[in-house]
């Protein structure tokens, strides 16, 4: 529905379809801020007919990331591919099978699915891939309920977090696969530099690593919101987002021009007003209102 009351279908039923703008999308991006969806159509897809999930461990993070490069580079696009970095895993030690080795272990949680003959192969692929590159150890899940206990681990993350720190900023850029590696490695130097603690988790398969800055001092807020700002450029400057799921909303409103053109951000906000003329569908998100 539209702010002025009217009512409009888009999107098709078909396979294909491409009449006029995709306006589907465009309204599903949008935030709530050029219409208000009212009913909507779910494509599903078949359940696989099996599962194989593992956790791999590594001794430190890069090494993990080029793990998930050469995987990924293989051909291979498990249905799930999840790291923790060691800070995460320092807080979450209990419930791991394992007891993590080094100085800075981190886990990758990898999950296939496809026939029950085809997954037997390509797990132990997997494996191989991630021996070459630096895995120390494996825990595969033999059932459901072992399964369970390795998505548990993963679940418990930003709970345990927000937990752990006064200050707690999420972001959740992303970077292409090539450059993972990269960003991780250079999170110690911001860290010292704006004295803030980062947590870094994600979706390994997309390059979508969930920032978690953080600082166990409200008093060092600011300096910390500095160090948040450095990362995104750091962010930009790998050919990356600075968000990759959650969107911009208020939060992230200050950052939207250090990656859209001030030419983008206009054309924007002219949608907005052709859509919305008096302002009233969620004021304030995405582009702050005059």
């Amino acid at each position: 529905m539209l702010p002025n009351g009217q009512f409009i279908s888009t999107g098709v039923e078909t396979r294909k379809g491409v009449v006029g703008y995709d306006l589907t999308n465009l309204l599903i991006g949008s935030e709530g801020t050029l219409g208000i969806i009212t009913s909507l159509t779910l494509k599903l897809l078949a359940r696989p007919p099996a599962l194989k999930t593992m956790m791999c461990v590594f001794s430190d993070m890069v090494s993990a990331m080029n793990g998930v490069a050469a995987i990924m580079k293989k051909g291979h696009l498990p249905s799930a591919l999840e790291f923790l970095d060691h800070k995460c895993l320092r807080l979450i030690g209990e419930l791991l099978p394992f007891s993590p080795s080094g100085k800075q272990p981190s886990l990758l949680i990898i999950e296939i699915d496809g026939p029950e003959k085809q997954i037997e192969k390509e797990i132990e692929e997997l494996c191989r891939i991630a021996r070459k590159n630096g895995a120390t150890e494996f825990i595969k899940a033999v059932d459901s309920k072992e399964r369970e206990e390795i998505w548990s681990v993963r679940r418990q993350v930003s709970l345990r977090i927000h937990d752990y720190a006064e200050l707690y900023i999420p972001e959740d850029i992303v970077v292409p696969l090539s450059n993972i590696a990269t960003l991780v490695d250079a999170l110690p130097e911001y860290e010292k530099k704006y004295g803030m603690e980062v947590f870094a988790f994600g979706h390994a398969g997309d390059g979508n690593i969930h920032l978690n800055i953080t600082s166990r001092k409200m008093t060092s807020e600011t300096r910390v919101h500095e160090g948040t700002r450095a990362l995104l450029e750091l962010t930009l400057g790998l050919n990356g987002t600075i968000s990759g799921e959650h969107g911009i909303g208020i939060a992230k409103s200050p950052f939207l021009a250090m990656e859209l053109s001030e030419a983008s951000i206009t054309l924007q906000k002219k949608i907005k007003k052709l859509f919305d003329p008096n302002l009233v569908l969620n004021p304030g998100k995405i582009f702050p209102e005059k």
